[in-house]
């Protein structure tokens, strides 16, 4: 029907179509559509409304095609986010959701890394795969923010150097484990030349991607680190749920005590004075990890697929005890 409640006949659809084309394609106001056809304002808001009523003009919004809007709005608004990504893989197998990560990660970074930023990477599968999408970078530092957990081609020193490869900018590594025997040992560690100019270049970072490892279900290297050291059983009583490089997170998203004193890596602390986090993390292990992590208020960015993103805005509104960071 037109706007007189009568079928629209063809002269009207064709003034209609003319209107909406040079509003929505030739991009005129609605006053200059107003001057131009002798009519008022008005008149161009009812046709233009008209148009999209009568299926003259229809909008279709496709912000990625492996990207859900709905979602990725629904994670930043309920946890606070500077960005989220919730992406659509075809398949719920690891490797394809690691990939799938990897290559929206990579094209996020590639977005939004600038010259002269200084960027830190932890180790871990899904950053494996982000740094094989990766096709060019800003010229920037690539610091490596924690010792290696696993004897693995995801280990952080290998993560490191390829994300540094591509972005041709200096190359800060730790050869070094991530948490060892004793105190001592640690103390010697950091104190070796090397390893002490990387952590020197923590307070730098501008932005960090991160992994998100699972303790309950287990899907961490660090989870079997501690196995090696002993201390395994301790953390699981404390209630460790995740972790990022070396800090420790429970269900509530508080932070665990127990390896600072041992461990090679980042601080809690320098990990919170960072300006973006972005975790990179999917997969049905990862559910109750991913959620600790942004209630601890560590996480400013997130990258996850979709059907964990639903079980994440499926649950009771989370407990914040970690600061916000948006």
């Amino acid at each position: 029907m037109s706007e007189t409640g009568t079928t629209m006949g063809p002269d009207e659809r064709v003034r209609i179509a003319y209107a909406a084309k040079r509003h929505y394609i030739d991009g005129l106001s609605r006053m200059e559509i107003a001057d131009e056809l002798g009519v008022s304002r008005f008149k161009i808001a009812r046709m233009l409304e008209s148009a999209r009523e009568h299926g003259i003009v229809t909008i279709t919004i496709e912000p990625h095609a492996s990207v859900d809007l709905d979602l990725s709005i629904g994670l930043r608004d309920r946890f606070g986010l500077n960005r989220a990504l919730a992406v659509i893989t075809p398949e719920q197998r690891p490797e394809t959701i690691q990939d799938a990560l990897g290559r929206a990660a990579a094209e996020l970074l590639q977005e939004i890394i600038v010259d002269g930023d200084v960027l830190g990477v932890t180790a871990g599968r899904t950053l494996t795969a982000t740094a094989s999408h990766l096709m060019t970078l800003a010229d920037c530092e690539v610091v490596q923010l924690a010792g290696v957990a696993a004897a693995t081609p995801e280990n952080g020193v290998e993560v490191m150097g390829k994300f540094s490869r591509v972005s041709g900018g200096r190359a800060h590594a730790i050869f070094a484990p991530l948490i060892v025997d004793n105190a001592t040992t640690a103390r010697a560690l950091r104190n070796e030349p090397g390893i002490r100019n990387t952590m020197r270049r923590f307070p730098a970072v501008t932005k960090a991607v991160v992994a998100i490892g699972s303790w309950s279900p287990p899907d961490s290297q660090l989870y079997e680190s501690a196995r090696q050291v002993g201390i395994l059983d301790q953390l699981l009583a404390q209630g460790v749920q995740a972790e990022i490089c070396s800090t420790l997170i429970d269900s509530d998203g508080n932070v665990v005590e127990g390896i600072e004193d041992r461990s090679i890596a980042i601080g809690t602390d320098q990990l919170r004075g960072i300006a973006d986090v972005i975790a990179v993390a999917g997969g049905t292990l990862k559910t109750a990890a991913v959620a600790a992590a942004l209630r601890s208020g560590l996480v400013t960015s997130l990258i996850t697929d979709a059907a964990l993103a639903q079980r994440l805005l499926s649950e009771p509104e989370p407990r914040a005890s970690g600061r916000s960071r948006r």
